[in-house]
C-alpha cells in the first residue's frame, strides 16, 4: 500500500487488482483472474536528481545549515525534473519494524522535519524572488513604464509616523546603491526602495496599493494549490487590510505593502509556486499543473496511459510586459546580483532573493531562474534556511547545479525514473 508521495498518490494504478476464487451451492469453481498493477515512469532524472541533491548537500555541509529546497522543472509543460528537501531521511528504515527510538526521534521529533517536504509544504516570506511578480503588475496597471526612472538612489525612503511625527518610518535598502533606477535595473540590482515606491507609493507616483498586489498574486495562483501528484501541497497566504483587521485589530498601514511589496511581511509562498510564476515568464506566459508522473507502461514497457500536462491559466500580463521582464531578469545575470552565473555555457534569467526570518539574526538565502535564457528548458527555484547573513548559499548552489546540468546532462540526455508496481 502506497502511503506517502507519489506510491500514496497513484496507488490505484501501481496496485492492480486481486483474483477471487468462488464457490457456489453445487461447488461448482469460479475463478478471476489477478490484473497486475502498471508500472509509473516519472520525469525525475535520476542523474539531475543526484546533481541537485549534492549541490545543496555541500553548501550545507559548507555552511553549518540544515534545512533547504530545491526544484527543477520544464517550463514548456510543468513536469518536474528534479526535487529535494533537507534534512533527507533514509527510507529503507521503514522496511524494518519496528523503528528504534532513535530513528523514531530524528524522524518525528526533531525540530528540523526530515519527514517535511518543503517544496511543496513550505511556506515562505519569498523575499526579492517576488519582484519580477510586482514589477509586472506595475507595468501592467501603468504605474510605470520600464525606463521610467523611479529612484535616483536606492538607500531609503520614510514615511510619517502617526504616533509620533517626529520619528518617522524609515525602510531601507539591503544595501546603499547611487541611481538612476527604472524597471531594469531595480530588477537587476534588487532595489527595493523602488518596490516600495512602485507597490506602496512614494511622493508623486501613487503605487500600486495592496489591493490590486493581491488580486494579480490571486491570479496567478499564489494563494492556490497548483495540484502536485503528490501529497502534502499547502497554498500561499495573501495578506490583506480585511484579514489583518479581523486578526490583529489593526488597520493596513503603508509600511505593510512596502513589506508585501518586496516579499516580506505576512506573504508567503511555496518554493513550488515560485518556480511555477518563474517558469511562465520563461514560457511566455501559461502556468503549468506540476506533475511527477509521465505515463503507466506495462511490464514489457509499453504505454497504458498518458498523463498529459495540464495548463492551470496565464499570467494576468500582456505578451509585452512579459517579453520585458525577460530582458530584465536577463540583467540580472549580465550585470546585477546574479553575475554568477554569467560564466556559464549558456545564457540565465534569474532573481535573487533574500527574506529576513529574524531581524538582523537569521535570514533564507533564493534564487529563482530559467534557462536558457533564449530557449528555456528549465526552470529551477532554490531556498537554503537559516544563513546568519547574505552569503549568497542559493546562488551557489544553482551555480553548482547548472555547471553540471549544461555540460553533461543535455548531451547525454534525460532519462526517466520508472517506479515499478509492487
Amino acid at each position: 500500500m502506497g502511503r506517502l508521495g507519489i506510491e500514496s498518490h497513484y496507488e490505484h494504478e501501481l496496485r492492480g487488482t486481486h483474483g477471487q476464487l468462488s464457490f457456489d451451492a453445487s461447488e461448482a469453481i469460479t475463478t478471476t483472474s489477478a490484473v497486475g498493477g502498471s508500472n509509473l515512469v516519472l520525469s525525475i532524472d535520476d542523474e539531475a536528481q543526484q546533481s541537485l541533491y549534492g549541490a545543496l548537500n555541500d553548501i550545507l555541509r559548507e555552511s553549518g545549515l540544515s534545512q533547504a529546497a530545491g526544484i527543477v522543472q520544464d517550463p514548456r509543460d510543468g513536469s518536474v525534473i528534479a526535487m529535494v528537501s533537507f534534512p533527507t531521511y533514509d527510507n529503507n528504515i521503514f522496511n524494518s519494524s519496528p523503528l528504534s527510538q532513535a530513528q523514531y526521534d530524528t524522524l518525528f521529533d526533531s525540530r528540523t522535519r526530515p519527514l517535511f517536504n518543503r517544496v511543496i509544504s513550505g511556506r515562505y516570506n519569498p523575499g526579492s524572488t517576488i519582484k519580477p511578480y510586482i514589477g509586472m503588475t506595475a507595468l501592467q496597471e501603468r504605474i510605470v513604464s520600464a525606463d521610467q526612472v523611479v529612484n535616483q538612489d536606492c538607500v531609503s525612503i520614510s514615511v510619517p509616523n502617526p504616533q509620533h511625527p517626529d520619528d518617522p518610518y524609515v525602510f531601507k535598502n539591503w544595501r546603499s546603491d547611487t541611481g538612476p533606477f527604472n524597471l531594469y535595473r531595480a530588477i537587476a540590482d534588487s532595489c527595493n526602495v523602488y518596490f516600495y515606491t512602485v507597490g506602496g507609493g512614494y511622493g508623486p507616483l501613487y503605487g500600486l496599493g495592496i489591493e490590486r498586489i493581491a488580486k494579480y498574486l490571486h491570479l496567478g495562483f499564489a494563494d492556490r494549490e497548483l495540484g502536485i501528484d503528490i501529497p502534502g501541497e499547502v497554498a500561499g497566504f495573501l495578506p490583506t487590510p480585511d484579514w489583518k483587521y479581523a486578526t490583529q485589530k489593526e488597520p493596513w498601514y503603508q509600511g505593510d505593502t512596502y513589506n508585501t511589496s518586496i516579499g516580506q511581511g505576512d506573504l508567503v509562498v511555496t518554493p513550488l509556486w515560485i518556480n511555477a510564476y518563474v517558469s511562465a515568464i520563461a514560457n511566455g506566459g501559461t502556468i503549468w499543473k506540476p506533475k511527477l508522473a509521465l505515463r503507466t507502461v506495462d511490464d514489457a514497457i509499453k504505454t497504458k496511459e498518458v498523463f498529459e500536462a495540464t495548463p492551470l491559466g496565464q499570467l494576468p500580463f500582456s505578451a509585452s510586459v512579459i517579453r520585458t521582464m525577460q530582458d530584465a531578469m536577463e540583467q540580472t545575470v549580465t550585470s546585477g546580483t546574479a553575475k554568477m552565473l554569467g560564466n556559464l555555457p549558456v545564457s540565465v534569467a534569474a532573481k535573487t532573493g533574500t527574506a529576513e526570518v529574524v531581524k538582523g539574526q537569521r535570514i533564507n538565502s533564493l534564487l529563482t531562474l530559467y534557462a536558457p535564457a533564449d530557449n528555456p528548458e528549465i526552470a529551477l527555484t532554490i531556498l537554503v534556511e537559516g544563513s546568519a547573513s547574505n552569503q549568497g548559499y542559493a546562488l551557489r548552489a544553482a551555480y553548482a547545479f547548472l555547471s553540471w546540468y549544461f555540460d553533461k546532462a543535455r548531451i547525454s540526455g534525460v532519462t526517466p525514473t520508472v517506479i515499478p508496481s509492487p
